[in-house]
């Protein structure tokens, strides 16, 4: 049996070529174009995988991980978006995301991220490798409880 997935992008035609590009993999339970809308369709179809745009109408795919989590859903959240902000990737893990994918990236890319994730790991965008270098130094660098390491 194919794993399940809802795509939750407020462009249609992008969401439609999204499904159209993993059918043969993956199995898309159903299409949402905002947030109430991926909500109500996450607790009907229960997916293995949510892929959910960050920046999607009345409820965004940040604060979806986080109720979902609350309403105990299994659902695993992919967060795709052209943000390339490293803070919001961070917020993305922080909240229970499994991965934090660009919307620039691969279908190879995007395929292996999906496959981490329905792997129990977390995956996070190849072109965020050196700006999370740069985040880790920094942190290194800072003070812990008032004490310089």
């Amino acid at each position: 049996m194919r794993p399940t997935i809802l795509i939750a992008d407020d462009h249609r035609p992008y969401a439609d070529a999204l499904r159209s590009t993993l059918s043969p993999a993956y199995e898309t339970v159903a299409i949402a174009t905002n947030g109430s809308e991926r909500t109500t369709l996450a607790v009907q179809f229960r997916p293995d995988l949510i892929v959910t745009d960050h920046s999607i109408p009345s409820l965004n795919g940040l604060k979806a991980v986080r109720n979902s989590t609350r309403m105990g859903l299994p659902s695993k959240f992919v967060v795709l978006t052209m943000h390339e902000e490293i803070s919001l990737a961070v917020e993305a893990f922080r909240s229970g995301a499994s991965a934090f994918v660009l919307k620039t990236a691969s279908g190879d890319e995007f395929t292996k991220a999906l496959t981490v994730v329905l792997a129990g790991g977390r995956y996070l965008s190849l072109q965020f490798a050196g700006d999370l270098i740069t985040v880790l130094a920094e942190a290194g660098c800072r003070p812990i409880n008032g004490d310089l390491r």
